[in-house]
């Protein structure tokens, strides 16, 4: 098949394309520059939080230990009976077009009163259903924070994927050919202007 020659109005196509992909890796470059923020605030928030979360796992850690030296495992396995299991709901978020859930429990944590009978056992078994009830606003906390930065830093990633392929791979091929069909209509135009001077001294009238 033969190839066509390339035209001025393949240049401007060209030269179309290649602005667009120069504004969408601007765009991604933006989107990448608040996805870093992003995920520096919500790494410093998340350090204090499960710092939060890490200090109420071993107050749990210590009134299940008392619970369990003074009333015995009947009362760890009356709280596993008693407590029920909580119900989550689910809402979905969005930035910078990466979406990712979020959950929250439904029902408040049951006191002490509802679990068990404080005559029957010590108080180290109120102390352990107290610090199950704090470390359960940490807790979510810690799983919201842990799953939206598990989802900005796999945007992030996608992002600068992109970024380098136009940069790396798009840009660089398509200003490739962009200087090919320059120089073969700027080789083209010299040829007629070549030749036009040529029939011009062959039309002109020889003097004596």
């Amino acid at each position: 098949m033969i190839r066509r020659p390339p035209t001025r109005n393949q240049l401007l196509e060209l030269k179309r394309n290649i602005y667009s992909v120069e504004q969408g890796k601007e765009i991604l470059e933006k989107k990448r520059d608040v996805l870093l923020q992003l995920i520096e605030n919500d790494r410093k928030r998340f350090k204090d939080v499960k710092n939060a979360f890490l200090q109420s796992c071993t107050k749990i850690y210590s009134s299940y230990t008392l619970t369990r030296l003074h009333d015995g495992e009947a009362s760890i396995s009356l709280l596993g009976v008693s407590i029920p299991p909580s119900r989550v709901s689910r809402r979905l978020n969005q930035a910078m077009g990466c979406k990712y859930p979020s959950f929250f429990p439904i029902e408040d944590f049951p006191s002490s009163t509802e679990l068990y009978d404080p005559m029957l056992f010590s108080l180290h078994v109120d102390m352990l259903i107290h610090d199950l009830a704090e470390a359960r606003k940490s807790l979510w906390e810690y799983i919201n924070l842990h799953v939206k930065l598990k989802a900005l830093e796999g945007e992030l990633r996608k992002t600068l994927l992109r970024i380098n392929t136009m940069e790396q791979s798009i840009l660089p091929k398509l200003e490739e050919e962009r200087r090919q069909i320059a120089f073969h209509l700027s080789e083209r135009e010299r040829q007629e202007q070549f030749i036009t001077k040529s029939w011009l001294k062959k039309k002109r009238p020889t003097g004596r």
